[in-house]
C-alpha cells in the first residue's frame, strides 16, 4: 500500500511549473496528469527521475476514440509512451464517453485490447478509470470490462463511488483495481455551472468506514490523493492526513492481484 499524488493537487498549470513542486512533496509515487494541450515530447523530457507510479492519460482520449478509432488509438499510444519515459507502471484511461448515452462498449473494449500488446512492450498496464456515465451505472461497467478486457484493471474514484453509493459493489471486483483517487464529497458536484472538486475533511465523506471496507475487500494496492490544492503545505497536510489514515482504518498484510501492479 502506497500513499501518492496527482499532479493535478498542485495550483499550476504547465509542466515547468509543475515539476519544481514534486520534490517537496511527502509522497510515495506520483500520477502525472496530462492535460490535453500539454505537448507529450516536451513532459517526458520535464518529468524525470520521479518515482511515477501513474500516468493520466488525457482525458479527450475517451471522445476522440469513439469519433475517430485510429486517432483516439494514437492519442492512446502517445500517453503509454509518456508512461513509459517516466517509468510509470500504470495509465490511467478515461476509455468511453460518459455523455454519449448509447456508446458502443465493445468496441471500446476490443480497441483497448489491441492497445495492450504495445502498453506491455512498454511495461505499462493499462487502468480504466470508472467514471460516471449518463446511461449506464459504475457497477455495470465494471462488470462489463471485467469480462471482456484481456488484463481488466481499474481505478476507483471515491468522490464517485460516494455520490453514486457503488462502493460495496464496486469493490467485488478489488482483485482487479489497482488504483484509488482519494477526493471528497459533499453532495454538490456543480456549482454555479462549475465542477466541484474537493480536498479530503472539505466534504461529508465518512473516509473511516470507506477505507475499513476498501481493507476489507482485500485491496492492498495504491492511494493517490487527486484534488486541487493552494499550495504545497495543504498537499503535504493531505498526504499526512491520509497515511495516519489507512494506517488506522487499514489491516496489515496483502491481496494477491492488487499490490502487485505496482
Amino acid at each position: 500500500m502506497t500513499v501518492g499524488c496527482s499532479t493535478c493537487c498542485i495550483p499550476r498549470r504547465e509542466p515547468e511549473t509543475v515539476e519544481p513542486f514534486l520534490s517537496h512533496l511527502d509522497a510515495d509515487h506520483f500520477e502525472l496528469f496530462l492535460f490535453n494541450a500539454w505537448d507529450k515530447k516536451e513532459v517526458s523530457t520535464v518529468f524525470t527521475g520521479y518515482p511515477f507510479f501513474s500516468v493520466h492519460g488525457a482525458k479527450q482520449a475517451c471522445v476522440i476514440l469513439e469519433e475517430d478509432t485510429e486517432k483516439g488509438k494514437d492519442l492512446i499510444i502517445q500517453d503509454i509512451d509518456v508512461a513509459h519515459k517516466v517509468e510509470a507502471s500504470t495509465l490511467v484511461l478515461h476509455a468511453y464517453n460518459s455523455l454519449n448515452e448509447s456508446p458502443n462498449l465493445d468496441h471500446i473494449a476490443a480497441t483497448v485490447n489491441t492497445l495492450q500488446e504495445h502498453a506491455e512492450q512498454c511495461s505499462v498496464t493499462l487502468s480504466v478509470e470508472l467514471i460516471p456515465h449518463m446511461a449506464i451505472k459504475i457497477t455495470d461497467l465494471a462488470s462489463f470490462f471485467n469480462r471482456t478486457l484481456r488484463n481488466p484493471l481499474f481505478t476507483v474514484d471515491l468522490e464517485y463511488t460516494s455520490k453514486y453509493d457503488c462502493l460495496d459493489e464496486v469493490l467485488v471486483h478489488a482483485p482487479h483495481i489497482n488504483n484509488i483517487h482519494v477526493r471528497d464529497y459533499d453532495g454538490q458536484w456543480i456549482r454555479d455551472g462549475k465542477r466541484r472538486y474537493l480536498k479530503p475533511l472539505e466534504g461529508i465523506l465518512d473516509f473511516p468506514s470507506i477505507f475499513s471496507a476498501i481493507s476489507r475487500s482485500g485491496y492492498r494496492g495504491a492511494y493517490t490523493l487527486e484534488a486541487p490544492h493552494d499550495t504545497q503545505e495543504e498537499i503535504n497536510s493531505s498526504l499526512e492526513w491520509l497515511r495516519a489514515s489507512l494506517k488506522t482504518h487499514t489491516s496489515p498484510g496483502s491481496s494477491p492481484g492488487s499490490s502487485t501492479h505496482l
